[in-house]
């Protein structure tokens, strides 16, 4: 169908701001209404949701504040929708499409969108869409993840566009067949969520063109878009241009316990951003993967969150970036690779790396240093348990409390404790009486995980843990699976010299005396080591298993990374997280280097030999970089700095370190070999860092002052993987520009 409007009407200031704002609002009440009309859990309790207005030709121009990736794939499931709608079928009005194939635009199966046109007086002048996380999508495993699976046909339902409501009427036959394919009845009310949501953002726009005209409200939808375009395009221009080279990894692909990489070559230039995957595994056997849809729903939403905090995220951002990528690598995959865990997996860990060199070109920018974050919690997590609740009625439930991630590190502050996952905007957690009132189970504990915020000057936002067992289920007993990344290795990255953020850590025990503790009325456990039986690490990813009476199933989730060099924190800083339970006895003096006496307050001299200790040791084990071609180059003039670690002085044609002000190297020489590094293990980070699953596959590769033994910078690492590296160049440089590879 073609599109039938090109309006290009320049609305002044005042107006274009009142409807941007309208729209915006719109876009929030469609949510609104959607949540209202559903039952499920993983909306209610996570806000898993998306909303959006876009063109007729399916350019995003507004998107609503609930789950970033899924609104960021929205247009692909228009322009899916106008490819494949026969002329016999056609799009007319009132008409709703339902999609949630991968490969047609969704992120991953459980996440079904709904589109719909809108029409004035005959002509289309508009799209609006809604997507939503499912509680069950069929296929082998209860909850949509199946994580046997091997190729996407197993995975369960997949939609291509279809026509669930025609012309204003509800396709019941539809419906019907998309109840059939599900375990949970409540998906059948979610999807009627989704219609009642389009309806609504339908019915709001054409209000919105009967009060100010067809042409102006198409042309404030299409200013927002040029208005976002110019906004970052300026502030790109403000920022240095460089290339930054980020890694991370996957752990396990549902069969087998191998590492899967994911490289982000990051190249600014002028007023554009390259975003490079070049590098990064094929495609797994297992569920992980993601398709492009996934991988650009990854970079836009960390493209919003470091770059756009001021600026409409829409398709202007869009058309500022660049991806290149390989189809048939886990975070671009190969039909018919599976990808039910995208969202989870390759697509948050593609977040994690180029928010990382994202932060990194923020640290560069005396402006905009203040933004620059460490990575948040760097991985989200399906902790599923399935069966028939006490209400006598069959469910599948994602227990949402992972959506409490901590927060990154700030250059001044910390990383905010159980922020949220950094691709909800609007971060929930359930609430554990409503959890038990809906489903037979009942919770031990859920608080706070010590130690598990990254360590630094200032410190990532910790995660929790909670641990439950099934209570008043009709046959006393569940099923539960498990699919979770980054368990071995931690993807909360710090910056700085900041340390990582935990883990995530899985466990079961069987045979305990919960039940007996439950009929006499005593206190029940408080924490994992308090809790009597067989303790059992699990997989971060493992199939269905049975959740008996008895049984208790453990969790915890990644917190956020730390910025700058722990031994530069506070000591009454320390001495209050120590206090409220945030770190450990043994992390205040091994990590921290603070030395407390015993009524509690630091111990200045103490800690001062003590902190001098640490420095002496890791310069003691610490050598020359060996690199393969790698350099940490700069280009500028004046004085500029990177972070708090670093002074380039072009003047004095020197680098030097930030905290004792020695020189490493001249201006212009490649810093890496004037750096030492030490490679450490994940522990030195603190308890929960993959200690549980190590198989001596990762380390800390921390690069310090040779000075001072100050940290620089702190990588996860694994053998035998490209290295991080960065080049920057200043407004102002002389010479051959650095980042002009992509121009």
């Amino acid at each position: 169908m073609p599109d039938s409007i090109d309006t290009r009407v320049a609305l002044d200031p005042v107006t274009f701001e009142v409807l941007n704002h309208r729209l915006l609002s719109i876009v929030e009440q469609m949510g609104i209404q959607y949540m209202r009309c559903s039952g499920s859990n993983v909306l209610i309790t996570g806000n898993d949701a998306a909303t959006a207005i876009m063109l007729p030709d399916g350019a995003l121009a507004a998107v609503g504040p609930y789950i970033v990736t899924q609104g960021n794939v929205l247009p692909l499931i228009v322009d899916s929708t106008r490819r494949l709608t026969s002329e016999a079928t056609g799009i007319y009005d009132g008409d709703i499409f339902i999609c949630n194939d991968p490969y047609l635009g969704a992120i991953h199966h459980p996440d079904f969108a709904t589109v719909a046109p809108i029409f004035y007086k005959g002509e289309l002048v508009a799209w609006v869409g809604a997507s939503g996380h499912q509680l069950d999508t069929g296929g082998m495993d209860p909850g949509g993840f199946s994580v046997k699976a091997v190729d996407t046909h197993q995975e369960g339902l997949r939609m291509p566009p279809v026509k669930l409501v025609e012309r204003g009427r509800v396709r019941e036959d539809v419906l019907a067949w998309i109840a059939n394919q599900v375990r949970d009845p409540l998906v059948e009310l979610d999807v009627r969520g989704q219609i009642a949501a389009i309806n609504a953002g339908r019915q709001h726009v054409l209000e919105l063109i009967a009060a100010w005209g067809r042409d102006t409200v198409v042309g404030a939808l299409r200013q927002s878009i040029e208005y976002a375009a110019d906004r970052l395009r300026n502030r790109l221009r403000e920022l240095p241009d460089g290339t930054w080279r980020e890694v991370q990894y996957i752990d396990h692909d549902g069969h087998e316990p191998n590492i899967y990489r994911i490289v982000c070559t990051l190249t600014k230039s002028r007023d554009k951003l390259f975003f490079d995957f070049t590098g990064t595994s094929p495609n797994a056997r297992g569920l992980i993967n993601s398709t492009y849809s996934g991988l650009q729903a990854a970079v836009l939403s960390s493209v919003y969150i470091n770059l756009c905090w001021d600026i409409p995220w829409n398709q202007g951002v869009r058309d500022c970036l660049e991806i290149r990528s390989e189809t048939g690598t886990v975070n671009n995959c190969a039909f018919p690779a599976p990808c039910a865990m995208a969202t989870i997996s390759a697509v948050i860990v593609t977040i994690d790396a180029c928010w990382r060199g994202l932060s990194q070109m923020l640290l560069a920018s005396e402006r905009y240093r203040d933004q620059a974050m460490a990575v948040w919690s760097g991985t989200s997590m399906a902790p599923i348990f399935a069966g028939t609740s006490q209400h006598g009625f069959p469910f599948a439930a994602t227990e949402m409390s992972h959506f409490g991630g901590g927060g990154g590190a700030r250059t001044y502050a910390d990383g905010v404790d159980t922020a949220g996952i950094v691709f909800n905007t609007t971060p929930n957690m359930p609430n554990i009486e409503d959890q038990e009132a809906e489903y037979p189970v009942l919770y031990l504990f859920r608080r706070h995980l010590k130690d598990s915020g990254g360590p630094g000057r200032f410190r990532g936002g910790r995660s929790g843990e909670l641990a439950y067992v099934p209570y008043d289920a009709p046959d006393d007993r569940l099923e539960g699976l498990f699919a979770g990344t980054g368990a071995e290795m931690p993807n909360a990255i710090g910056i700085c010299g900041g340390l990582p953020g935990s883990a995530i850590r899985i466990a079961r025990v069987r045979h305990t005396n919960i039940p007996d503790l439950i009929e006499r009325g005593e206190a029940l456990p408080a924490s994992l080591e308090e809790i009597e039986g067989e303790h059992e690490i699990l997989a971060c990813k493992h199939t269905r298993s049975p959740i008996e009476r008895g049984d208790v199933w453990y969790h915890s989730w990644q917190a956020g990374g730390g910025y700058g060099d722990p031994l530069l924190r506070g000591l009454h800083m320390v001495a209050a997280d120590l206090e409220r339970g945030a770190v450990s006895e043994t992390a205040a003096r091994e990590i921290y280097g603070v030395v407390i006496r015993r009524d509690g307050k630091p111990d200045a001299s103490a800690t001062e030999k003590r902190r001098a200790e640490i420095r002496a040791a890791r310069l003691a084990a610490a050598k020359p970089p060996v690199t393969d071609g790698e350099e940490m180059r700069f280009r500028g003039s004046g004085v500029v700095r990177v972070g708090d670690a670093l002074v380039v002085d072009f003047e004095r044609n020197e680098i030097r370190c930030g905290h004792c002000g020695k020189p490493h190297c001249g201006a212009h020489e490649n810093l890496l070999p004037a750096l030492r590094e030490l490679k450490a293990p994940l522990a030195s980070a603190g308890a929960v860092r993959g200690q549980d699953y190590d198989a001596g596959r990762f380390m800390l590769r921390q690069l310090c002052c040779r000075h001072c033994g100050t940290l620089v910078d702190v990588q996860v690492a694994l053998e035998g993987a490209p290295r991080s590296y960065f080049r920057i160049e200043w407004p102002g440089a002389a010479g051959d520009e650095i980042a002009r590879g992509h121009a």
